[in-house]
């Protein structure tokens, strides 16, 4: 994980890395959500565009939520000591109780996949394999 800590003007900006991307927090507890598509590590890595959810009118809770699943809020986020915390693995994780939801790629496959399948407010989104995950090239053999 790399945290950059800088002052622009009179307000204090955290910008954290995580497995999903950057986060953005200013003091006064506006929550801005990487601009850019990110990349989710892992074996198998895949993309993920906060700004594609935002635009269908989601809130950070529709998929960030705390032990009790409650969504949290903008508001919440910003006031967390530590932005590890919004990491799915830091609670789905080799002591989580149910144990298919102990791996990232099944906590992202029973969120991401069923939300694109079942849909948001009507719409829904890709759902194979090849929408999300990165495509390796494979590199020529040399000779062929």
């Amino acid at each position: 994980m790399k945290k950059q800590l800088m002052m622009t003007g009179s307000i204090f900006v955290a910008t954290v890395f995580l497995g999903l991307g950057s986060l953005s927090v200013l003091a006064a507890g506006t929550l801005k959500a990487p601009e850019t598509e990110v990349t989710i590590e892992g074996k198998k890595p895949a993309h993920f565009n906060h700004q594609t959810h935002l635009k269908m009118g989601m809130t950070c809770g529709t998929c960030h939520h705390d032990a009790e699943h409650k969504p949290l809020t903008a508001e919440a986020i910003a006031v967390l000591p530590d932005a590890k915390g919004l990491a799915c693995v830091s609670c789905h994780n080799s002591t989580f109780a149910k144990q298919e939801l102990q791996k990232q790629k099944d906590v992202f496959h029973a969120r991401c996949k069923e939300c694109h399948k079942s849909g948001y407010e009507g719409k829904t989104g890709p759902s194979s394999c090849v929408d999300c995950h990165i495509q390796k090239v494979k590199k020529a053999v040399e000779g062929c």
